[in-house]
């Protein structure tokens, strides 16, 4: 047996005392992301697809989806020319 710890006159190996801080730390982290929120809380925060002036969207105010998609949209643009190269060069 190696080192081992007294916590409040028990013996406990390291090995307990670092799955019980897991543990501790997943219960801990999953009450406080599954708590309901307070009515405040909830009335002060807007549904994913609440209409905002006339719009159905999810994307923050700044348009960042929009950016999103036609970064997408040029990636696979940019695959499909690299693909017809290859096939041509073959």
């Amino acid at each position: 047996m190696g080192a081992a710890y007294k916590i409040f006159g028990k013996t406990v190996q390291p090995h307990v005392l670092a799955i019980s801080t897991f543990i501790a730390t997943a219960a801990v982290t999953s009450y406080f992301t599954m708590k309901p929120k307070s009515k405040v809380e909830t009335n002060k925060a807007p549904h994913l697809n609440q209409q905002n002036d006339g719009k159905n969207s999810t994307a923050d105010a700044d348009g960042k989806d929009d950016d999103v998609m036609k970064s997408i949209e040029g990636f696979l643009n940019d695959l499909e020319k690299d693909t017809k190269q290859d096939k041509k060069a073959n």
